[in-house]
């Protein structure tokens, strides 16, 4: 390629990464902060003003170092410390300096940001092996939603108020499930491309199984979440289970019939 053009393809590209982490961003940001962790917090508009540019760069930031990671997806980082891992460590370390010079850094996000880590780790050995267990499934989309679970930590933060440990406990299977059920939005999508679906890779597993075992799944979490549910003051019940119900049922309503297909990657980048 004529270097001129090769400049030209390389700043499309970049704009092109720009622009879909930016909206990637956004989508969660909206159905995550706006749809469930500020009504929780009952946060004022003021206060929304002040944390939703900062949230929505930090999520910002996670999609950029998904798509290093989605770039070395059919390389063993572990094995292989190529370009993307050196990229990915960078990333990390410029992440946590980013959330110090904001003192946003404590030990709530500092497990979050490790849970990502163990997410993009375990991502990359099964893209790289071509192959993934039961086990390595549903263990990928407990991991995955920690940027939004990062998220809920920082608005702590941005807020003033001591991290709420029952309080991210309960969310944590709510927001498996709402994961997996984002997955049902984009099963047709993804097969089609060839891109990692967690409901994909259980019809890869299960085959015409696939719906029963899914919602046997999202059974076992559901339970967790109304266990923990019912440990909270009694006056505070009814609002948490409407807005997490409301948050995982409107994406897990219907699974979609299990369909085909040659070869589906695995898997593909974090919290969406």
């Amino acid at each position: 390629m004529i270097p001129g053009m090769a400049a030209v393809a390389a700043a499309r590209a970049h704009v092109h990464v720009t622009c879909d982490a930016a909206r990637r961003a956004a989508g969660i940001v909206k159905d995550y902060v706006f749809d469930l962790y500020y009504p929780i917090h009952r946060v004022s508009w003021r206060d929304k003003l002040q944390c939703s540019p900062v949230l929505l760069f930090i999520e910002y930031l996670v999609y950029r170092a998904d798509a290093v990671a989605e770039a070395g997806r059919d390389i063993d980082l572990d094995i292989v410390r190529n370009r993307e891992y050196v990229a990915l460590a960078a990333y990390k370390a410029r992440f946590i300096r980013v959330l110090q010079r904001l003192a946003l850094y404590d030990r709530c996000a500092a497990r979050e940001i490790e849970m990502g880590e163990q997410y993009l780790r375990l991502e990359n050995r099964v893209t790289s092996n071509g192959t993934a267990d039961h086990g390595e499934v549903m263990r990928l989309a407990e991991l995955r939603p920690s940027d939004v679970r990062l998220l809920h930590c920082l608005l702590f933060g941005l807020l003033e108020r001591p991290c709420d440990e029952a309080l991210l406990a309960l969310l944590w299977p709510v927001e498996v499930i709402a994961d997996i059920g984002n997955d049902f939005r984009h099963y047709a999508a993804d097969v089609a491309h060839g891109r990692y679906n967690t409901y994909a890779m259980l019809v890869k597993l299960h085959g015409g199984d696939a719906p029963d075992v899914v919602r046997s799944e999202i059974g076992r979490y559901e339970r967790e979440f109304l266990d923990r549910l019912a440990d909270f003051p009694l006056a505070r019940r009814p609002e948490l289970l409407r807005l997490c119900a409301r948050l995982y049922r409107r994406h897990t309503e219907t699974i979609p019939a299990p369909v085909r297909a040659e070869r589906v990657r695995q898997p593909r980048g974090a919290a969406s």
